[in-house]
């Protein structure tokens, strides 16, 4: 974003979206939910071991990253054993995804061409490769599987294509069911009050003993609820909500257009597939409806 924002890039026409409010969040979120000061951190009230572990657990995680084998969705998918190939009937998240980041991937092919004729151009454009050695450089960025220069048009749309995903469906897709998951505590609480070797000593109503001991009390539950909602509050910089950017844009205007338009046609597979859903009593799966999926980790 530094390198983009510097020196105007045809680029940052189709990252800026990307980065909406998300310093905002962060900034908010280690005052509240990630905080080191006494009495103030959420995450120490809350979870049973702390905010200092949670980091450990997430740097643990970062060493072992890779953009896209960890983010790309359809490497994620494969590294899981849940590609395409794979019969799983109802995995939603996939069948939903894939539209989505197919699409995304083709928006991307089409802004690239805009504004690069070849892959020599690619290959010349300074600033793109500036961008691509601050990224990777174990001093800075250190983003492992981030390519360290772009030499074709097809390396650069699929970098596009993942960045674009993560900002806007993965993000969507592990946030917005926090609330109705988390909402009833019993489901994942994030601590226990009692050791839970308890549990065997109750011969008579184990239920009764996990809920009036274990389970966290009437004010923590209500502070999850909270935060929760707060969460998976709807944005209102949704992917289908851009026209009014790439109207004031140099580049990407007939691109958006046209993703727009496939955005319209998934939304309504998505509509007409939860309708008959319903209609058979089960439950449907709407996180990832494009109305429904943000632009940018906002929230």
């Amino acid at each position: 974003r530094r390198i983009f924002r510097r020196r105007p890039h045809p680029l940052w026409d189709f990252l800026e979206p990307l980065t909406h409010d998300t310093l905002l969040l962060n900034w908010a979120a280690r005052r509240t939910l990630a905080s080191y000061e006494e009495g103030k951190s959420i995450g120490d009230r809350q979870s049973s071991v702390g905010v200092g572990q949670y980091l450990q657990i997430l740097r643990n995680r970062w060493d072992h990253y890779h953009v896209f084998r960890n983010s790309s969705l359809v490497e994620e998918l494969e590294q899981r054993g849940f590609d395409e190939d794979f019969e799983f009937p109802a995995y939603m998240y996939r069948e939903d995804g894939l539209k989505l980041f197919n699409a995304i991937g083709e928006f991307a092919s089409d802004f690239v061409d805009e504004v690069y004729d070849t892959d020599k151009e690619v290959e010349r454009d300074g600033l793109l490769q500036e961008w691509a050695e601050e990224t990777t450089n174990p001093d800075k960025g250190d983003v492992k599987g981030f390519p360290p220069s772009f030499k074709t048009k097809d390396s650069l749309v699929k970098t596009l294509q993942t960045l674009w995903w993560i900002a806007s469906g993965l993000h969507a897709a592990v946030n917005f069911p926090q609330y109705e998951y988390l909402a009833y505590v019993p489901n994942k609480p994030q601590s226990m009050n009692a050791n839970m070797t308890g549990y065997q000593d109750q011969s008579d109503d184990k239920a009764e003993w996990i809920f009036e001991k274990a389970l966290p009390g009437i004010n923590s539950t209500k502070e999850i609820i909270q935060i929760g909602r707060v969460l998976t509050l709807p944005s209102n910089h949704n992917i289908d909500q851009l026209s009014g950017h790439y109207a004031n844009t140099r580049h990407g205007k007939v691109s958006y257009e046209k993703f727009l338009a496939k955005l319209d046609a998934i939304g309504d597979e998505i509509e007409a597939r939860n309708q008959a859903l319903k209609k058979e009593g089960k439950p449907v799966y709407h996180y990832l409806h494009p109305s429904s999926v943000p632009a940018s980790i906002d929230i």
